[in-house]
Parts: C-alpha cells; structure tokens; sequence
C-alpha cells in the first residue's frame, strides 16, 4: 500500500513539473499555484520535520569562573593533644644498653705493620735467636734466607710442645704415685701446655698454607699463636698492648666496678651471676684481665671463671713456696689479678700482692671464687 502511493506521488510530481516547464499555460495564469520545488514532496512529507528542534539544554562550562565571593572560613589552633608514650618528643629507654666502649684501640696499618715485623726479624737476628743473612748477599737471597730461617724457628716451637708433654707427664706420674708435691714452676708449665696444644693445630695449618702471614698475625691476633712461637720483640709488644689494654679498662670502667661492689651478697663476696644482670660488665671484666674479648658473654664470662679458677691454686702456691718472686715474675703475677704495675716500684709491689693473699686466705669452694671477683673490681 505504502508502495502504491509513492508511485502515485511521483507519478503526480512528475506531472506538474513536466506542466509547468514545457506548456508554461498554467504556470502563467496561475504563478501562485505552480511554485512547486525539485524534491518530491513526499520525501519531505515522510522524513523531514518542518518543526524546529527545542535547543539542548545548556551545560555549565568546565572553564566558568569561579564565584566572586565566598564564605570566609575562620582558622583557629586546635586544642593540644596530651602527649602519649608514642609522642616525638618521648626517647624510650632501651631495656639493654649497647655496648659503646669509650676506649678503642685501633689495629695499625699495613704500613706500620710491615716495619714492625722488619723490626722483629732484625731484633732476633741481633739476638741470635735468628741466623743473619750472608754479607753480600741481594734481595732474593736475603728474603729466602730470613724465610727459611722462621719456618725452622716455628718448626723448632711446635716440637718443644710436643717434646714438653713428656715432662709433664712424668710430673703427673710422680704425684699420683704420692711423690713430692707440685711446685708453682710446674703448675703453671702444665697451664701454658694445655694452651699452647690448643693453638698449635692451627698454626700449623696456617704455616704450611701462609708462612709469611705469620708475622703479622703476631700483631694483628697475638692470642693465635702459640708461646713457643712467639719473637722476644714480638713477645714485649704483646705484653705492653695487654698492659695498656688493662690501664684502660681500669679507668674508663671504675663507674661500673663501684656498682658491682653494691651487689656484693654475702658481704665480701661477688657472685658471677651478677656479671649476666650488669651490662657490659663480661666485657669491662675481660679487659681488665688481658683476656680476648671477642664472643658473647656467656664466652667471656667462661674465660673470666677459667682465669679465677687459675688463680684460685695458683695463690695457694704462692703461699706454699713463698712469694718472692723477681720483678719479671712479680709483674707477671700482679697483672694475672688484674692489680696494675705501672709506675710501681718494686716494695709497692710487693705489698700489693701480699695484701692479696692474706685477702684470700683461708678460703675455698665457691666462696674462693666468688672473694676474688669481688677483690677483682675493688682495686679500680
């Protein structure tokens, strides 16, 4: 149906305009009724909309400006906050202190360590402790001769340890079959053995591996190496450093030697206990006495136990073959307690050590060890 009537329409339009433009007669008499257009009008009719479209409605622009005027907004401080535990300015107090010694010894660099062990080699050869190169002779033979010359010295060394434990073993065996008792000389011979046998496994394997190293390990880590192996240069360098260390300690620590007295409990007696409850107080301890600080405190509270217990039979010793003893020995003694020597004479000497073994005397058991920790801290 649709169909039909656009072709009617067509058909009419096509009339009209074939009318107005060849005959001219209507369109003539009747102007007004013949102004017709090119396009169909029923094209118009079914898909033009001669009513005009209503405007969009109008967006506001995302550039518009702002308003001229605005509410006025009063700033004003809030109230304060009390302050809490999480506060900046609160500083929390650590349960455990860090450790900070005030007094650190700085190892010497490789410069300086490199003329101290030229001086060890040229002070043993001056000592006959080590042969002296041949007079003339250059750089290569020189350097191999003074190498040759300390291997047969630490070779020599570690065979004294082994040759010693022969000795000490017929010590032993004379007094387990009730012979004369054990003398100072020999008791301490029997505690450098066992510390010696514990460091000659690996010095050796250090000597066979790095020979020229050796020398410097005897300034780097003296307690590596063990007695027998040791230059008498080397041997005085060691001893001063301890000595120093100790002098140290003594004056950087007296604080925390005054609070260990405090805990004395009996009177006159100092637990090792105490030393796990005090901070720092293994490692102050360890440096007074010239041990090796390193580790944890559980090792240096083992070595400053070890140390005590040393000392323990050694005072009884002392008092059982006299205590006159040379300056060399005195000294050795004195420091072994941590009493220190320097600027000492010799008689003040003496009365120190003497008012140490009357201090100790009589007692034994644990009570033996825990007096002599407590006269440790009470000399500083």
């Amino acid at each position: 149906m649709f169909r039909q009537v656009g072709k009617d329409a067509v058909k009419q339009s096509y009339t009209t305009r074939r009318w107005g433009t060849t005959d001219g007669k209507l369109s003539k008499h009747f102007p007004r009724h013949f102004n017709y257009s090119s396009t169909p009008f029923f094209v118009r009719f079914v898909s033009s909309n001669t009513s005009p479209s209503p405007a969009p409605p109008s967006l506001p622009s995302p550039l518009s400006a702002p308003p001229q005027h605005k509410s006025k907004v009063n700033l004003r401080p809030g109230p304060l906050k009390p302050e809490t535990s999480l506060s900046p300015k609160h500083t929390p107090t650590p349960t455990k202190a860090l450790h900070s010694p005030t007094h650190t010894f700085s190892p010497p660099s490789l410069g300086t360590a490199k003329e101290a062990v030229k001086h060890d080699i040229e002070d043993a050869e001056s000592h006959g402790v080590l042969p002296p190169p041949p007079l003339g002779a250059n750089w290569f033979r020189r350097t191999m001769h003074t190498g040759i010359q300390l291997a047969k010295f630490y070779y020599r060394g570690v065979k004294l340890i082994f040759t010693r434990r022969k000795d000490i073993s017929l010590i032993r065996a004379r007094i387990k079959n009730g012979g004369s008792p054990l003398t100072r000389w020999e008791y301490r011979l029997i505690h450098k053995q066992e510390d010696d046998v514990k460091k000659v496994v690996p010095f050796l394997i250090i000597a066979l591996l790095l020979e020229e190293v050796i020398p410097l390990i005897a300034i780097y880590a003296p307690f590596m190496l063990p007695s027998t192996c040791i230059l008498p240069s080397q041997r005085q360098r060691i001893e001063a450093k301890r000595n120093e260390k100790a002098i140290a300690f003594a004056a950087n620590y007296r604080q925390l030697f005054n609070q260990l007295k405090t805990r004395a409990n009996p009177p006159g007696h100092l637990s090792l206990r105490i030393l796990h409850t005090v901070d720092d107080a293994p490692y102050a301890l360890c440096g007074l006495l010239g041990l090796p600080t390193l580790g944890p405190d559980l090792l240096r509270i083992r070595r400053i136990k070890q140390r005590l217990e040393f000392v323990i039979l050694d005072d009884k010793l002392l008092m059982q073959d006299g205590w006159k003893l040379s300056e060399k020995f005195l000294d050795e003694a004195l420091q072994e307690r941590g009493i220190m020597v320097r600027g000492l004479a010799s008689r003040p000497k003496e009365s120190r050590l003497g008012h140490w073994l009357q201090a100790v005397k009589g007692t034994s058991g644990d009570d033996a060890l825990t007096r002599r920790l407590l006269l440790l801290v009470s000399r500083h």
